[in-house]
């Protein structure tokens, strides 16, 4: 996998870059809305670049598009909000590709005018109390990446010291959503898929890795449910959505080159609903394609009232 962030560490800087034009409007977005009229409602979006849909263009550069998981939440549940009524549903993304929890609170990664992504959150949801229709978050997948416990001597001894972090920070974050937000207000947070399942198409080695990152990034998942739960916050389990811990062996459906016969579940799923398996230069890349950011937008839609 540090392969992987080497070839993309340009990528991610020029997605950054992306992400600032789009996002630098982020606090001036409260007053373009507030424009609206008294039927006007929102959907804010909040996370790290799975929020904004990032997706690798032709030259594999990581850009946020309208195809992700927000986006096409959006587009389902539009319809029905405003069915037989004057009200407007609008949709407000926040999030920023390569955010942590650390840069979500204190602000690093991309440039707010409150000065964070939770700053701006917090002041967009103050300044439309009772008009948040549904807020979703996805926090914690960047701080498990980062810390390459899938390099450690015991990956999942790491995965359960960062992922105790995580579900401290996460917790802060969480209270401060709801208190601005207030009772009314829907939030659903979200698990992750397994992007290091992609391994397993490499070697034996790229199995176990493989073996091993699923009982590592089930800790992350644990922790993340736990720490929803503890907040009153449903999740939707995009693990369980990608089938992230079957390894039952099917026959592959995938195409050349990484057509080898048998395959775990888990593993075709990550192939056919991430970047990760594809050839470069679009791949490997961990973000979901429009029909992984689809599965997503279904996971949380079942959980909505």
């Amino acid at each position: 996998m540090k392969a992987e962030d080497d070839i993309h560490s340009s990528a991610w800087r020029i997605a950054l870059i992306a992400a600032t034009l789009m996002v630098s409007g982020c606090d001036s977005v409260n007053e373009a809305i507030n424009r609206g009229g008294p039927d006007t409602y929102y959907y804010v979006s909040l996370g790290t670049s799975l929020s904004v849909g990032v997706q690798p263009n032709g030259s594999g550069i990581p850009l946020p598009t309208d195809d992700g998981y927000a986006d096409q939440l959006f587009d389902r549940i539009r319809p029905a909000f405003e069915a037989g009524s004057d009200r407007e549903l609008n949709l407000i993304r926040l999030g920023c590709p390569g955010e942590t929890l650390d840069d979500f609170v204190n602000g690093i990664s991309c440039p707010y005018l409150a000065g964070s992504q939770l700053a701006a959150a917090i002041d967009f949801l103050n300044d439309n109390s009772g008009k948040v229709h549904l807020v979703t978050i996805d926090m914690g997948g960047n701080d498990f990446r980062n810390a390459d416990c899938m390099d450690a001597t015991d990956p999942v001894d790491c995965a359960t010291t960062v992922s105790t972090q995580i579900a401290m920070d996460l917790a802060i974050v969480l209270a401060a959503l709801r208190d601005a937000a207030g009772p009314d207000t829907t939030i659903v947070g979200m698990n992750y898929y397994n992007p290091y399942l992609s391994s397993w198409l490499e070697d034996a080695a790229g199995q176990t890795l493989a073996t091993q990152s699923a009982l590592a990034v089930s800790v992350l998942t644990g922790f993340l449910d736990t720490t929803y739960a503890t907040a009153g916050v449903p999740v939707a389990d995009v693990a369980a959505a990608f089938e992230s811990d079957d390894f039952t062996l099917v026959d592959s459906p995938l195409p050349a080159p990484n057509d080898v016969g048998q395959l775990p579940v888990n593993v075709v799923n990550i192939c056919q609903f991430t970047y990760q398996c594809d050839p470069d230069p679009v791949g490997p890349d961990i973000h979901a394609n429009t029909a992984g950011y689809s599965l997503i937008a279904n996971t949380i839609e079942d959980l909505l009232p």
